[in-house]
This record gives C-alpha cells, sequence and structure tokens, in this order.
C-alpha cells in the first residue's frame, strides 16, 4: 500500500503526485522483531540481542516520525509498531529464558545436584 497525495481540484494540468517516503528501518525492524522471538528459545543470548536491536531502530524511528509525520508512509509506521512490540516481546521472553537459566544453574550449583542426571543419556545414545 502506497501513500500518494493528490493536489486539490484546482490544479488538474499539473497532475502531480506526491508519494511520501517509508520510514528507515521499519522493515528491518519487524523482521528482527520477529527473529527474536523465534530465536528466543536458543539459549536466550540470540533473541535477547536481536530484541535489543530491534528495540534501538525502532525507538530512533519512531523518534524520526514524531518529528516529521508528514514525510512518512502511514503503512511504513504501521510495520514499525509491528516490529517494536514483536522485538520487545522478543525480548522480554529472552530475558525470562536468560534468568530461569541462570537461577537453575546457581539452584543446582547450591544444592550440589543439576538437571544432567535426569535426562535419560543411555536411551539417547543408544538409538544411534
Amino acid at each position: 500500500m502506497s501513500e500518494t497525495i493528490t493536489p486539490p481540484e484546482e490544479n488538474l494540468t499539473n497532475k502531480e503526485i506526491i508519494v511520501k517516503e517509508p520510514l528507515p528501518n521499519s522493515t528491518a525492524v519487524l523482521v528482527i522483531g520477529i527473529l527474536s522471538i523465534i530465536f528466543c528459545w536458543c539459549l536466550g543470548f540470540i533473541g535477547l540481542i536481536m530484541g535489543v536491536i530491534g528495540l534501538i531502530l525502532g525507538t530512533k524511528s519512531k523518534k524520526l516520525y514524531r518529528e516529521e509525520p508528514g514525510r512518512y508512509s502511514v503503512s511504513s509506521y504501521k510495520n514499525l509498531n509491528a516490529g517494536y512490540i514483536c522485538a520487545l516481546i522478543g525480548t522480554i521472553l529472552s530475558g525470562l529464558y536468560v534468568l530461569i537459566l541462570v537461577i537453575s544453574i546457581i539452584f543446582g550449583l547450591a544444592i550440589g545436584t543439576s538437571l544432567i542426571p535426569f535426562i535419560p543419556w543411555d536411551n539417547i545414545f543408544n538409538n544411534f
């Protein structure tokens, strides 16, 4: 969907069409935000890094839109908002995963056990 502005009816001889430009990084923020949700379970760090990058790029682009809203298209602003929300969700999920991972490691070290003995390693390796 492209944003176009047609001039008023009195300027029908020129037939100028003004096309608004997309926000910088709006598509990149959307892609990075979606990927941060997808990769939030890969040790948490990949999703966390991607989410933070998406939030930083999204914040900069939102600032540009607030300074000159008439310059940029509405559809790119909607893409930017969707990507920003996805990056926020990915960052929160990744942060929770890292927090749970750190707590389980600390708890395992504190009581001298971990989850490793509960994994059926014999069954896993005997299948190969």
